[in-house]
């Protein structure tokens, strides 16, 4: 999978062909920050750049915006914020054997239903993918028509599941959101405080 993700999915090449994505969320972030800045508005800088690097992993994995509006909170960037809650927090079965099997705290339970929920919307975001890529001609590929094409190929030394493919998308978002979002505030904080 390491292969996988940084020779196809990852790769100069992909990430070239997406760039197109990145740049048109960045310029969304700042028409949207131009516009509260004339109204004499503050901004939740932080929500925000959860929500842009959020979209753009969504753009570039599927294609699709999960985060519209300012308001909007999409499907998939909610599980994703529930996952890292549950799996940021102190769990006792983690660190005590004898309690390995016991979900005192219910974090296993509370995983579970996540996963579930993930799972069924990635379902149906891959049977829409399929069904758009059946009907017309796509010119730029994201990420999940890669794996769909990686999925079917029979030469390749690797056979991607679907459950591989919303594992791997599942990663993307998870590893990718919250991380990014937080290097770019840090990132702010300290130009803010060194603008020199």
């Amino acid at each position: 999978m390491k292969k996988l993700c940084m020779s196809q999915l990852l790769g100069g090449q992909t990430l070239d062909l997406l760039q197109p994505v990145r740049c048109h969320e960045v310029e969304q972030l700042i028409e949207f920050l131009a516009r509260k800045a004339d109204a004499g508005k503050s901004v939740d800088i932080g929500s925000e750049l959860i929500r842009l690097t959020n979209n753009v992993i969504s753009r570039m994995v599927m294609s699709e915006r999960c985060s519209g509006d300012e308001d909007e909170a999409g499907a998939v960037r909610k599980l994703i914020e529930e996952t890292a809650f549950v799996l940021g927090k102190f769990n006792l079965s983690d660190y005590i054997w004898f309690c390995k099997n016991l979900d005192l705290q219910g974090f296993g339970k509370r995983l579970k239903k996540v996963r579930e929920r993930f799972d069924e919307m990635m379902e149906k975001i891959i049977d829409e993918h399929q069904n758009k890529r059946r009907e017309s001609k796509v010119d730029v590929k994201d990420l999940l028509d890669i794996l769909l094409d990686l999925a079917k190929d029979p030469s390749s030394e690797m056979k991607l599941t679907r459950d591989n493919i919303k594992a791997v998308i599942m990663d993307l978002f998870a590893a990718g959101t919250d991380t990014t979002a937080r290097a770019i505030e840090w990132a702010l904080a300290e130009l803010i405080n060194h603008p020199n």
